[in-house]
């Protein structure tokens, strides 16, 4: 990818703030509104402020953040359905983007990790280490 807008999670969070923003239209719960239109908008946003930083350590505090925001905005709409805050197709359509959104940011962020299992022949080092760091007698 050349720019954050290539990302299929990037595109994915705008459509859901998108049915956010419109879904929102008629709502006069100011508080609910303000903090469900800023929890989606944390998602496009995160993914984008990581997208250029320096290391995968740095990406992936971005992405954890953006995922952190994900699920805020789920907790939020499970709260809009239990209020009866939206009409059930487009309670269902954010849900379902939410979810779409969150699975990818967790790909994305299983394939920025780092760790032995990425390594070549990390896992065989790992076993090394072990092997040696036990004490004889509890092999």
């Amino acid at each position: 990818m050349k720019d954050f807008t290539e990302s299929q999670a990037w595109k994915k969070a705008m459509d859901l703030n998108e049915a956010i923003d419109i879904a929102l239209a008629e709502n006069r719960n100011w508080g609910f509104k303000d903090q469900l239109f800023r929890a989606g908008l944390s998602i496009c946003n995160n993914i984008a402020e990581g997208f250029e930083m320096p290391t995968n350590a740095h990406q992936l505090r971005y992405l954890w953040i953006a995922k952190g925001s994900c699920n805020e905005v789920c907790s939020m709409l499970l709260l809009a359905q239990r209020r009866g805050y939206f009409p059930k197709e487009h309670l269902n359509h954010m849900l379902a983007l939410q979810d779409e959104v969150g699975r990818l940011l967790k790909t994305y962020i299983k394939n920025k990790s780092t760790g032995w299992r990425k390594l070549p022949g990390g896992i065989a080092l790992l076993g090394l280490w072990i092997n040696l760091s036990t004490p004889h007698l509890l092999r």
